[in-house]
């Protein structure tokens, strides 16, 4: 993507948080990005689609809050394409629906700088989907409109069979609701509120439009919201689907060294709930030097099971057949994990150093990733070396600070690492579940 002297820049949706809604030109930009721009509404994890040495540049605003101007985002798409580079500018939603993709296109054109618009799923339909409203339905709703409402403004008149879709209508929903009750929507109009539609703590709170307002005030209805006025509004006390999955609204952290897998992370929205992975390094890469020096004889000591991925893609790249792979140790709790990627048969081993009991001494190695090997005394390195060349530490940022800093249902710590970090951090969850050693 992009060519030698001028970078691209690709204007990316990112949907309205739920990653299973990512289109896939979406991640294959993503995983061609030298350097992304990511606003406040994005699903963290999404980043780690990005390779680890892209540059992680937040660019999220917030009402009322000091916040990166637009000016300034323009620019460092910019001054970063004329680098060379592979830019991928992450909104929440759709690019060109309030997103202000179009500026950006204008300005990128100005530059004679190469661009793509990929679209996103908007949160104006998505959250109507996922809280069990459809948008039209054959013999109430006609036709539906969506419109900002961030200056307070309705200036729509009123029209049988036919909804209303209002996005950043929050900070102003009582001017909104009285311009359209003077516009001549009736007061017992079925209207709701959808809060953080799609994630897994989205809340739906239905009222008539007259008292929407009052409603969204006792709920504390938060952004980001979107508004719905409409009869089709009704149809959701029946077909919600999402807020009625089992564990719904429930918050999950997953603690690991390395990223683990997006299936694993799925699992749990299968159910509703919504997780984060918080991990401490941003990837596992393979030394090939050291796994050309690897036999079938030695040992890998593998702690989470995502690294089977790491070590399998580095001894294929290399053109090594499976069949000589070295022998695998893993953690009980991982074997299961282990052997759903076909490693049906491997050592069990809590630690390195139990790891390290069963070598044939002088005929066997045991390799460790680098960062656990850098944490063995000296004395207990011998034949032990690594096979993976040290990873990027993952950073805080405003968007990760955010998510941590409320509470959680469950904490899920799958290494030592994750668990160190966990209590240094300070997290609070009501159940820690420690699945490791």
């Amino acid at each position: 993507m992009g060519n030698r002297l001028t970078g691209t820049v690709y204007l990316v949706g990112a949907g309205p948080g739920d990653p299973r809604l990512l289109t896939n030109y979406a991640v294959q930009a993503l995983a061609a990005a030298d350097a992304v721009v990511y606003d406040r509404l994005i699903h963290p994890n999404i980043l780690d689609l990005t390779p680890s040495y892209a540059e992680r540049i937040y660019a999220g605003k917030e009402h009322a809050k000091a916040s990166v101007s637009q000016d300034s985002i323009n620019q460092l798409l910019v001054e970063r394409a004329q680098r060379g580079q592979t830019v991928v500018r992450l909104k929440g939603g759709d690019p060109l629906l309030f997103g202000r993709g179009g500026e950006e296109a204008e300005v990128l054109r100005a530059y004679r700088i190469p661009f793509e618009i990929i679209p996103g799923l908007s949160s104006s339909m998505a959250s109507l989907a996922y809280a069990g409203i459809p948008a039209t339905h054959r013999g109430l709703i006609q036709g539906v409109s969506t419109v900002g409402g961030f200056q307070g403004k309705f200036s729509y008149s009123w029209q049988e069979r036919h909804s209303w879709v209002v996005l950043m209508g929050l900070e102003h929903v009582r001017e909104v609701v009285s311009a359209a009750l003077d516009a001549g929507f009736p007061s017992d109009l079925a209207a709701c509120a959808i809060e953080w539609a799609t994630w897994g703590q989205q809340r739906t709170v239905r009222a008539t439009l007259q008292s929407l307002p009052e409603a969204m005030e006792t709920h504390a209805i938060e952004s980001p919201c979107v508004l719905v006025f409409g009869e089709n509004v009704r149809l959701s006390e029946e077909l919600s689907w999402w807020e009625s999955k089992p564990a719904h609204g429930q918050r999950v952290i997953v603690v690991s060294g390395y990223p683990v897998e997006w299936g694993m992370l799925e699992k749990f929205r299968e159910q509703g709930q919504e997780v984060f992975n918080w991990s401490i390094y941003l990837s596992a890469l393979a030394d090939n030097d050291r796994l050309a020096a690897m036999s079938s004889h030695d040992t890998v000591f593998i702690e989470e099971s995502a690294l089977v991925n790491a070590l399998v893609k580095g001894w294929t790249d290399m053109g090594r057949d499976l069949r000589d792979l070295p022998h695998l140790c893993v953690p009980a709790p991982e074997v299961s994990k282990v052997a759903a990627k076909g490693f049906s048969r491997v050592q069990v081993a809590s630690t390195v150093e139990q790891a390290q009991k069963d070598l044939d001494d002088g005929k066997q190695h045991l390799y460790v990733t680098f960062e656990q090997f850098q944490s063995l005394p000296s004395s207990a390195r011998k034949h032990v070396n690594h096979w993976t060349v040290p990873a990027m530490i993952r950073n805080m940022d405003a968007l990760w600070t955010y998510h941590l800093s409320r509470n959680f249902d469950t904490a899920v710590l799958v290494s030592p690492a994750g668990e160190k970090w966990y209590a240094e951090n300070r997290l609070t969850a009501e159940r820690v579940i420690v699945s490791h050693g």
